[in-house]
């Protein structure tokens, strides 16, 4: 990779992380005997081995040191004595470009894309092959997507963890309209039927049903592709994602959610200021806001909303990995803690206090959360009978192209800008932005 590319990359990378989920963690964890030859196993050999430190650099995903000592630090010092693991918390592109690349990445699907510019990410198939990895123990789309990446089987990334979208609720805002709860099973149509019936002023407090959705979430329900893989171009001025922000501006349109062109606010009105009846978002990080804002919100949970010809379907997930670098001089120690970490005893635990795992095993899902005080009696489990959509085919523009359709709802909102024109100049930006990177890249 050239010094050129590098500075580019530094130019325009941003790093952003998702809100850190401040959690009470299990206060010790279980070490399971079972043989050595099992992936999980804790017992080591008696045979002194040469101590190896590796380090991890989330991208664009976080935890607190809190879930890193206990999801990952305590099942390593119990199984491999001899691996440490470091945590590094700065940008990727920055390590990359002074010569410190990880040798683990812990990151998201959305920035992919970066990683492979940066010529990080390592073919793992031999060694998913050589220790028995058995990749159909993933939950589906994220395995399906990971696949998706390798053209001739490569395989780029094994799964550590989910995402789970869903709607919260305050049952104070509520009881005081008098107005059934959610429930599960709500379509988009009864959802902001009840959006409407929530948004009002009381006493000159505006009260809001819920904050309006971003373009993209809508589109990652109806699986829909944001860029043209063979032509690299976008795919915004449509029927189909006329649709899509058809449904975005219905939204702002409701009396109430704008006020004096002033866009609704964030996600403190519905978990600190409690002015906002519900809120449409994932649940490890929700959960990290409301403790964050320490207040005593009285709140449930149900499925997120579906649409009418995709019953019983939200958003996908997202494919939360851990790659291993191609500089890395410890990749086969490097598995093996990426082997540790995905067992079903350390998912477990994953599962149980802090995000959802990325097993398919039900019998490991049923539990989620189960240990996190914060979510007892609430409906946990009817959160996780919606199911994920499908995963767009991976491509490296998606980003790019997603930031230019969630950049739009100003002119939604205020009504600025018909749908129609919106989608136009969209489209004449995202492929001008698309063609940019193109160029650089030549």
């Amino acid at each position: 990779m050239t010094n050129l590319h590098l500075r580019r990359l530094l130019q325009t990378s941003s790093f952003l992380t998702v809100g850190s989920l401040l959690i009470g963690l299990l206060s010790s964890c279980s070490s399971p005997s079972t043989p050595a030859s099992n992936p999980s196993d804790t017992k080591t050999a008696d045979v002194p081995k040469t101590p190896v430190e590796l380090t991890l650099a989330p991208y664009f995903l976080n935890m607190t040191d809190e879930e890193f000592d206990q999801i990952m630090m305590k099942p390593l010092a119990a199984k491999y004595p001899h691996i440490t693991l470091k945590v590094v918390r700065e940008d990727i592109v920055k390590l990359v470009a002074a010569g410190q690349t990880p040798d683990i990445i812990y990151g998201a699907n959305s920035r992919f894309s970066v990683l492979q510019d940066l010529d990080i990410p390592s073919d793992l198939s031999a060694l998913v092959k050589a220790n028995n990895l058995d990749l159909n123990r993933f939950a589906s789309p994220n395995i399906d997507w990971i696949k998706e990446l390798g053209t001739k089987g490569e395989i780029y990334g094994i799964p550590f963890a989910l995402n789970h979208m869903a709607l919260f609720y305050n049952k104070d805002l509520f009881d005081k309209r008098g107005l059934p709860y959610p429930t599960d099973g709500i379509t988009w149509d009864e959802y902001i039927t009840l959006v409407k019936k929530m948004t009002y002023n009381d006493g000159g407090v505006q009260f809001r049903g819920s904050l309006p959705p971003n373009p993209e979430f809508i589109a990652r329900m109806k699986s829909m592709s944001l860029v043209d893989a063979k032509t690299n171009k976008a795919l915004i001025n449509n029927d189909a994602f006329k649709s899509v922000l058809d449904r975005v501006q219905e939204f702002y349109q409701i009396p109430g959610m704008v006020i004096d062109g002033k866009l609704p606010p964030n996600q403190d009105s519905f978990v600190k200021d409690q002015q906002t009846a519900m809120y449409l978002n994932w649940i490890p990080d929700t959960l990290g806001f409301i403790q964050k804002a320490g207040s005593q919100l009285n709140f449930d949970i149900v499925g997120a909303p579906a649409f009418k010809d995709k019953p019983g379907i939200t958003i996908d997930p997202g494919a939360q990995m851990m790659v291993i670098s191609k500089t890395s001089k410890h990749k086969e120690e490097a598995f093996q803690v990426i082997q540790l970490l995905t067992s079903p005893e350390v998912q477990n635990i994953l599962n149980r206090s802090s995000r959802l795992t990325a097993l398919a095993d039900e019998g490991i899902r049923k539990d989620f959360l189960a240990d996190l005080p914060l979510t007892k009696g609430k409906n946990i489990q009817g959160t996780l009978k919606i199911k994920p959509a499908k995963m767009a085919p991976p491509n490296p523009y998606h980003v790019l192209v997603a930031g230019k359709i969630n950049g739009v709802v100003t002119n939604l909102a205020t009504g600025a800008k018909d749908v129609n024109t919106v989608l136009r100049e969209t489209q004449e930006d995202a492929d001008k932005a698309i063609e940019q990177e193109l160029t650089k890249k030549k």
